[in-house]
């Protein structure tokens, strides 16, 4: 791996360690006030409310985006060709997923309230599933500072003005409200900032382009796709089949794991480019690059695991209170599952960025039925605790079918 490489590396990785740390601490401070304010069940309505906006994204983006920055990170000039259509294909599919949610949000078993509060957090997605064009620009030029500086800048206000907003009301209607209003000044930042990569923006809407788009960024959507369903179907159904108290103890041992997922993130973020540029280039260095990857994340992984159950009552306690206690076998039984989200980060960015996308496709797709399945029935005996052990036994799954499949030779 050439210095000029390991320097690029660093420097993004510590711009993406650094807004991570800061926006986790903030993200702790916003839930350890919203469970101290509301209890397990305002952490069960604010954790359904996202999860589901989150899971019924899935038409959103159909993989153009990832499809986009692959291909900008290969070729710079491509950035000009692509963004128009790609933008203009974002505007269409991003107000398509709200009228969507809409449809399936009215019928819900749910107050009117919350479903209102689904709607408007719905009505901001759409600013983040377009922003996010943006945030793919900058990573495709390998420059990650100013997503650093956005997420800062919005955890920031969801810790000082949401916080306020909920010690002041004590109700969640206001404090979501007070969060989305942060959410859209980070997508404002996220268009000024990645903007600075293009010439100009401009919007162009032609539906044979996009048809041609689809042809090759359909293995990146389902991909997604398959990824959202196990990754939110977890909290969604939690909430539908046994309740916010339940999805409150859940969330609670979701997010302290939540904080070790910033290791991979920062790694894939940094690398993620450079590999599909490798990919071209220097598979000799490619190799090296994914080989230390891989032996960064499975040890940092394995001592979070160690770590995560052997101080899961004192995390609960502290940041949550006594009241989440109920959280802790939840949590123990989660941190297993660390070393193998690590992993999956790592496998999945490789197969997408060296043409690999479809067998990471069927991958992801049988472990998201398999999520689905198993949470129905693990949920139905045993709760939050169920749910996670569906997390554990899935996120294997991934594990194993992916480095099966890399170490075959096939590199």
């Amino acid at each position: 791996m050439t210095e000029s490489l390991k320097l690029k590396l660093m420097k993004n990785a510590g711009w993406l360690f650094g807004a991570e740390i800061i926006s986790k601490l903030l993200s702790y401070g916003v839930i350890f006030i919203l469970s101290r304010s509301l209890g397990p069940e305002g952490v069960g309505q604010y954790s359904f409310i996202f999860y589901y906006v989150g899971l019924l994204g899935v038409f959103s983006d159909l993989g153009v985006g990832y499809y986009f920055m692959r291909e900008v990170a290969k070729d710079r000039s491509k950035a000009e060709e692509l963004l128009p259509d790609v933008l203009g294909f974002k505007i269409v599919l991003a107000i398509f997923n709200f009228l969507i949610i809409v449809a399936l949000t009215m019928p819900l078993p749910r107050p009117g309230w919350m479903k209102a509060l689904v709607i408007l957090a719905a009505a901001e997605a759409m600013l983040t599933w377009i922003s996010y064009v943006f945030v793919n620009t900058m990573y495709a030029h390998e420059v990650t500072k100013y997503e650093a500086l956005a997420r800062t800048i919005e955890r920031t206000w969801a810790f000082s003005v949401g916080g306020a907003v909920l010690y002041t009301y004590r109700s969640l209607p206001p404090f979501i409200v007070a969060i989305l209003a942060g959410y859209v000044i980070r997508e404002a930042l996220r268009v000024h900032w990645g903007s600075r990569f293009v010439k100009a923006i401009k919007i162009r809407f032609k539906p044979e382009v996009w048809a041609s788009l689809l042809k090759k960024s359909y293995p990146f959507w389902l991909i997604g796709l398959f990824t959202l369903v196990y990754y939110n179907t977890d909290m969604v159904m939690l909430s539908l089949m046994k309740g916010d108290y339940e999805t409150g103890i859940y969330r609670a041992a979701h997010t302290l794991v939540d904080v070790s997922l910033l290791v991979p993130g920062i790694v894939i973020s940094t690398t993620m480019p450079s590999m599909a540029r490798l990919w071209v280039e220097d598979r000799k260095t490619l190799n090296v690059l994914f080989r230390k990857s891989f032996q960064l994340l499975l040890g940092i992984g394995i001592l979070g695991t160690a770590g995560y159950y052997i101080f899961a009552r004192l995390g609960i306690i502290i940041a949550f209170g006594e009241d989440f206690l109920p959280g802790v076998p939840v949590l123990r039984v989660l941190a297993f599952a660390i070393p193998f989200m690590f992993l999956n980060s790592l496998f999945g960015s490789f197969m997408n960025a060296t043409g690999r996308e479809l067998t990471f496709t069927k991958i992801t797709g049988f472990t998201a039925l398999l999520n689905v399945v198993l949470n129905y029935i693990l949920i139905l005996h045993h709760g939050a605790t169920g749910a996670a052990a569906a997390t554990v036994v899935s996120q294997l799954f991934v594990t194993l079918g992916s480095y099966v499949y890399i170490t075959s030779g096939s590199r």
